[in-house]
């Protein structure tokens, strides 16, 4: 089997637009629990864990957060987000580091953002009440909520929120860079040599495989042999990476795929079976009850009746 091509790997979702490229993100729960599964992208995520206790996988590195803090999150770096609580609220600044970037070449550019964006020069991992500069961070955290948020109905539901006016814009990039410059100013941002761990792109590999193929027959042997494993250390290095064995994460995978099939087209549930890649109708109305607690039939009514509400 021919090696994915890198590109394929990263997340295809585009955050804010081509001339503003940040977006911002809200979750908040009182009912069920917060998942976003493994990913990731070339831009810089910040996020703001306000309320609850979260476990965060980044790298194959497992990092719980019981308090109110900042996360941050590199480019290029896997992570999985998970709250421990049903009682939570997250919210996100994803962008671009190259939009901090000046027209006219100066020494900002040379020493600070053009490392950032050749991943020399990288976010701290934590940024917690116990650091001195955490209140005024968090103002400018506030300041570019405000701005993304202003003249907008906004609600905790996951949406991707855009900036809707150019003075909008300039206060966020204008806190972006404050907030750096806090970094910058305790010395928390850190100098590396990129390198690439192998075994991060082995799983960014093997995901992206499941991703492009899923409606297929997927096999143990053929995705071992995408990273050169055998069968059996393969299954043990994903379970002990992903948290779960491939065959479940592939099958919870093409349920959610279901899920949207259900919720967004009218295809008939024998269809949408085959079109997420399970042949058994019979083993998919068993997962699909397992995961959602519902039937394929009574899931798409549920979901018909949100709508129309």
């Amino acid at each position: 089997m021919q090696q994915e091509p890198k590109q394929n790997l990263r997340e295809e979702r585009p955050h804010g637009t081509s001339i503003f490229p940040c977006a911002y993100y809200l979750m908040k729960g009182i009912s069920a629990r917060l998942r976003v599964k493994h990913h990731w992208h070339e831009e810089i995520e910040i996020l703001y864990l306000k309320k609850g206790k979260y476990k965060i996988d980044i790298n194959m590195e497992t990092h719980e957060c019981p308090q109110e803090c900042f996360f941050f999150i590199n480019p290029g770096e896997l992570h999985d987000i998970r709250s421990l609580s049903s009682n939570y609220e997250e919210q996100a600044i994803v962008f671009d580091p190259q939009m901090l970037r000046f027209q006219s070449y100066d020494s900002i550019d040379e020493y600070i953002l053009q490392p950032i964006a050749n991943k020399e020069l990288t976010f701290p991992r934590i940024l917690d009440a116990s650091n001195p500069v955490y209140t005024t961070f968090k103002a400018e955290y506030e300041r570019i909520s405000a701005a993304f948020c202003r003249n907008q109905q906004v609600t905790f539901a996951g949406e991707e929120i855009y900036p809707n006016d150019m003075v909008a814009q300039m206060q966020i990039k204008a806190s972006l860079l404050q907030m750096l410059a806090l970094l910058m100013d305790q010395e928390l941002m850190c100098h590396t040599v990129h390198l690439e761990n192998q075994r991060i792109e082995s799983i960014k590999t093997v995901l992206a495989y499941i991703t492009r193929h899923y409606p297929e027959k997927l096999y143990i042997q053929d995705l071992s042999s995408l990273v050169n494993m055998n069968e059996q250390y393969f299954c043990r290095f994903f379970k002990k990476a992903i948290g779960k064995p491939p065959i479940d994460y592939i099958n919870d995978y093409r349920l959610t795929k279901a899920m949207h099939f259900l919720e967004n087209t009218e295809l008939p549930v024998t269809e949408v079976s085959l079109e997420c890649g399970f042949n058994n109708m019979g083993n998919f109305q068993r997962l699909f009850k397992r995961k959602t607690g519902t039937t394929p039939l009574q899931y798409r009514k549920k979901s018909m009746t949100q709508k129309s509400k």
